[in-house]
């Protein structure tokens, strides 16, 4: 039986050593690129870092083996068995070690042309179209390294079958009480093993997000294995070209037409909402908070009374409306200005995702530091990708805060994230110079809405009166402090929730939600009438700061002249708009329109179809 284990253990550490291999020939390949960008330690960090995903393909390479073994028990010993397991066991690892040799070939030689690791986008081009683009030189040099490492793995490989499995499949059988003990041992295996595949026991599973460590690019580029790239960008389903209503240049006509309008300028044209042009800002991510649990009341008591009261201070969004249903797409919408998309997440590409703007990246540039809080782990859905590769230096996410506080299925409780984040922003702001951009997501308010709190029958409703009250305690001490005068403080959910279930996922309803802008940096309280998405806080923001955010083509800096104020939102699977002169909700899939309220539907659909088509258009050039 310690033969079977030794096999197992074996073809593992084998198939990660291949991995650690893989990525030592990559960074020599490339050395003069990585070396220009990379100190020594730093590309040790990568090794550390890929860990993750090196141990989740070592973890599917080995599956079949295990159980093979596990059959292996209970068969009868035979000579004539013994030769059919050596043909499986050959054949199996023949077209594993080709297969990964293929790959990691391609995604060497292709890095410096894609400047990304490998991913599905190869599957679009032919062979012949390929092969257009390799020299002599390439090829031979491609055929050498695939030769040599089928080779030299498959050599590995067979050696360990043939020395530690084999043998044990011309055994005696073994009687049914051992037999059944020594598979209990390997089920055990399988289950470590499992844990390997999955990535661990968080609530994030492996994903190409888990190896970011760093805002450079290049240092989590390194880290990613090219093996799991592959694997994970064929198997998202793009879904890329279902939304295609016009040709190109219609769909981009009337995308450009939408962003203006002729009439009369709005009272808020050229406003200039802020005292300073530097201010520290804090955005506060609030989960699933919409306008119909903030206008809501159990018996006489408001749910969320904080929020109710500011309001009544500086600038307050009476029309403000997300771009999706998911935090995935909301985030994506509020620090990308990109719209939501029905039937995928661009945070969940994450080749694609880096190509996005970001309003951490534009901060950067005009000296802001840049951090992101969030209880959880930052791995799930390529959260950590996306907010590296779109600007933010730092993400501090559950393991690097050590909380001593109650804790859900999701991570941290709001209470204890956002104390701690209100002091390291305190202390950041009064310890710099430079001025900080600082994000808080919170958790609490999403199912199974388990918090430390008890003032609501309703738990869902209990839940976001627990946040409320979080958000409460996080802006008195922000405002008791002495960085307050400094500061622009902004509200907003990543979307809304499906409360009352009676509204539908598609409604207006179900999409508006709440936005305030406070802090010693707002002028004066106004509320803001004008009709908009979560997409175009980050021109609006941008612009206040006479900052260019030329690169963020979904969002409208809503105080520009002959800027159209309209709010554009995407549910599964359709869109909805809506405008001062009504507003129409079309369903892609029935080709119906499910809502229609006031004037100019035509319009709003061709509108919206084009939106929707340029969207995807936008994520293929990516």
């Amino acid at each position: 039986m310690s033969k079977r284990l030794k096999f197992i253990v074996a073809t593992f550490a084998v198939a990660l050593l291949m991995s650690v291999v893989n990525r030592v020939v990559f960074i020599l390949y490339n050395y003069t690129m990585i070396a220009a960008e990379c100190s020594f330690v730093e590309l040790l960090q990568c090794f550390r870092h890929g860990l993750v995903l090196d141990l989740s393909i070592a973890g599917y390479i080995t599956a079949l083996p295990l159980l093979a073994t596990i059959v292996t028990v209970w068969q009868p010993a035979s000579w004539r068995k013994t030769k059919v397991w050596q043909r499986v066991m050959n054949s199996y690892f023949a077209v594993i070690v080709f297969i990964v040799a293929v790959i990691e070939c391609g995604d060497i030689g292709l890095f410096e042309a894609w400047q990304a690791r490998i991913d599905a986008q190869i599957f679009i081009y032919t062979p012949k179209e390929m092969m257009a683009s390799l020299t002599l030189a390439n090829i031979l040099g491609a055929l050498a390294y695939i030769g040599v490492t089928v080779v030299v793995l498959f050599y590995l490989f067979s050696r360990i079958s043939s020395r530690w499995f084999l043998p044990q499949v011309c055994e005696e059988r073994y009687k049914p009480l051992h037999a059944s003990a020594y598979t209990l041992i390997l089920v055990i295996a399988a289950g470590i093993l499992f844990l390997a595949m999955r990535g661990g026991t968080t609530t994030a599973t492996a994903n190409v997000s888990k190896v970011h460590f760093s805002h450079r690019s290049m240092l989590n580029k390194i880290a990613i294995n090219p093996i799991f790239s592959l694997l994970e960008s064929a198997t998202t389903g793009d879904d890329l070209a279902r939304f295609d209503y016009f040709s190109f240049k219609k769909a981009e006509e009337i995308f450009a037409n939408s962003l203006h309008c002729s009439e009369a300028q709005s009272d808020i044209t050229n406003a200039r909402w802020l005292t300073m042009e530097r201010p520290n800002i804090v955005v506060v991510v609030m989960e699933g908070m919409g306008c119909t649990i903030t206008e809501s009341y159990e018996g006489e008591e408001p749910v969320t009374p904080n929020l109710t009261a500011l309001q009544n201070e500086g600038i307050w969004f009476e029309n403000m409306y997300a771009s999706s249903f998911r935090t995935d797409r909301g985030n994506v919408a509020i620090f990308s200005g990109f719209p939501g998309q029905p039937t995928m997440s661009i945070m969940k590409l994450a080749k694609r995702a880096s190509k996005l703007p970001g309003i951490a990246a534009a901060l950067n540039n005009v000296g802001y530091s840049t951090r992101f809080f969030y209880g959880g782990d930052s791995n799930f859905t390529n959260t950590r990708a996306y907010l590296y590769s779109t600007g933010y230096m730092e993400v501090i996410d559950e393991k690097r805060m050590s909380l001593d506080g109650h804790r859900s299925k999701w991570g941290y409780a709001d209470d204890a994230v956002l104390d701690y984040a209100a002091e390291e922003i305190i202390s950041r702001i009064e310890s710099s110079d430079a001025p900080c951009f600082e994000t808080i997501l919170t958790l609490s308010s999403h199912e199974p809405y388990e918090v430390p709190y008890k003032r609501l029958e309703d738990a869902r409703l209990n839940s976001f009166a627990y946040t409320d009250e979080c958000i409460g305690d996080f802006v008195d001490k922000l405002r008791d402090s002495e960085v307050w005068d400094n500061m622009l403080l902004i509200l907003v959910p990543d979307h809304s929730t499906l409360y009352p279930t009676s509204i539908g996922n598609h409604s207006s309803e179900r999409h508006r939600i709440p936005m305030v802008w406070l802090g010693g940096a707002v002028r004066e309280h106004i509320v803001v009438e004008e009709y908009m998405s979560q997409t175009d806080i980050a021109a609006t923001l941008l612009a206040q700061l006479d900052i260019d955010h030329s690169e963020f083509i979904f969002s409208r800096d809503i105080c520009a002249p002959g800027c159209a104020h309209f709010a554009y939102w995407t549910y599964p699977v359709g869109f909805g708009i809506i405008d001062s002169e009504g507003k129409t909700i079309y369903d892609s899939a029935s080709d119906k329109v499910l809502v229609e309220e006031g004037v100019n539907h035509d319009e709003r659909i061709e509108v919206g179809k084009a939106w929707l088509e340029k969207t995807f258009i936008e994520i293929r050039k990516m």
